[in-house]
């Protein structure tokens, strides 16, 4: 019955993809001046990465009800499994060594941030193939993107093939934008605030990311909560109150990175002095860092810890974390057999996949599979003379879209990734992005796409 079930589903999704893309194949009005309509949309929505409109794809990606359904599901157990590391790591300090964290993101992970989360918004970066469902990060430092999907799915929606899409199928959507306002405001509640906070959006000047700001900051202003976009740079404290120029900060959307942040300043900053004194509400708050490094999935995968876990966190585990591992000379637990770590990576290349412990944009990543034995015991020296882990590869499974260039498009497949927002542990939409590549990422070079979930 389950297998018919499944079977019905894959179905169901690949009948209404064959269809999606027989519609744009019949449609004789796609033409250079439609694809540069869209691409003025993106650049007027600012859906950009630096200068580059970030859509690629005529059409949005598609999941079927029941492909969500299991995705949320897993994402919310595997998300409250990383929230109870965090406490525990608190709780027992000397555990933060063994994720990677540096004194300092040690020392401010032991702030009482005055409210329960760790992770405030996170995202898990996904890759759902029929019912297998896989996650390879966390992104616990205020994933970005928040708009992408929503406004995509909207410039999507002045194709005539998606209208006629959408009259024959129910199709579901989301808005994380207008869940992160209300996470925003009701953690600046527990936090112990009260009335209409004023919000500062924080991260370095000049960031190919800063359009999404710009969104953010301008809806935020229309619902009524004062917001300004500011840098470290600019803060000020004093008496009690961080500001920057003129405008009291009640609230800090931290989209700064931490590390890079803590290598830039130190004790004596203004957001770290508010931070201490309770006198700043910061989502996140420095303790995120525990569940942002890559080798929190190792706790995650350790035998030794299940007991941490509830049943249905140690199943979503089991089905949905890839085994990992830090890596240095050490012996480590592998389907309940004990192994010298770098000698079965070394021996066993194309299970696995070296990443830096706390990077971003797909830099330093090296797939075994893709490497001869050479170029991937250079990649194990890499990784033992800086902070990495090493994670069990996946069975990629490219899928087909129409990618549109200026003049023309054309169906290719691409490697996805669906990465679902969360905030304070429950899922609300997902971000997607589309790569030629396996390493599907908008900062290396991929694009993105809407989402909707076939009702």
């Amino acid at each position: 019955m389950v297998n018919q079930r499944t079977t019905s589903t894959h179905a169901l999704r690949e009948k209404a993809i064959s269809h999606f893309h027989d519609l744009l194949a019949a449609d004789e009005s796609l033409t250079s001046l439609v694809f540069e309509k869209l691409r003025s949309g993106m650049r007027k929505k600012r859906l950009l990465y630096g200068e580059r409109p970030i859509g690629v794809a005529l059409r949005p990606h598609l999941l079927h009800h029941e492909q969500f359904r299991a995705l949320t599901h897993l994402a919310e157990r595997v998300t409250s499994a990383l929230e109870k590391v965090a406490t525990a790591v608190v709780q027992d300090p000397k555990l933060m060594e063994g994720l990677g964290l540096t004194e300092a993101e040690r020392k401010m992970a032991l702030v009482d941030p005055g409210f329960s989360s760790a992770g405030v918004t996170t995202r898990l970066d996904a890759f759902v193939h029929g019912d297998e469902i896989k996650f390879v990060e966390s992104n616990a430092e205020n994933p970005s993107s928040l708009p992408d999907q929503e406004e995509l799915n909207r410039l999507l929606f002045e194709l005539p093939v998606m209208a006629s899409f959408a009259s024959l199928y129910r199709l579901r959507q989301f808005s994380p934008v207008k869940q992160l306002l209300e996470t925003l405001l009701s953690t600046y509640r527990e936090w112990g605030g009260s009335g209409v906070p004023n919000v500062a959006i924080l991260d370095w000047k000049d960031l190919p990311t800063s359009s999404e700001f710009v969104f953010l900051q301008e809806h935020f202003s229309a619902q009524g909560i004062p917001t300004v976009i500011c840098s470290p740079e600019d803060l000020e404290y004093q008496q009690g109150e961080l500001r920057c120029g003129a405008f009291r900060i009640d609230l800090v959307y931290k989209r700064v990175i931490i590390h890079e942040f803590l290598a830039r300043c130190d004790d004596t900053h203004p957001l770290i002095r508010a931070y201490v004194n309770h006198d700043v509400c910061l989502v996140n708050p420095f303790r995120c860092k525990i569940m942002h490094k890559k080798a929190v999935f190792e706790i995650l995968t350790d035998e030794e810890r299940q007991d941490w876990f509830s049943s249905s966190e140690k199943e979503a585990i089991h089905r949905s974390v890839p085994w990992t591992r830090r890596v240095f000379d050490r012996k480590t637990k592998r389907d309940g057999q004990t192994i010298n770590l770098l000698e079965f990576i070394s021996r066993n290349r194309s299970m696995f996949v070296l990443k830096p412990n706390d990077d971003y944009g797909g830099h330093g990543v090296h797939f075994g599979a893709q490497l001869g034995e050479g170029a991937w015991d250079n990649a194990i020296q890499t990784a033992l003379s800086a902070d990495y882990i090493v994670q069990d590869a996946l069975d990629l499974h490219p899928e087909v879209f129409p990618i549109f260039s200026e003049t023309d498009w054309k169906l290719q497949p691409m490697f996805v990734d669906t990465n679902p927002f969360l905030f304070r542990g429950k899922v609300c939409g997902a971000m997607v992005r589309l790569s030629a590549t396996p390493i599907v990422n908008v900062t290396s070079g991929g694009g993105e796409t809407g989402f909707f979930v076939l009702q």
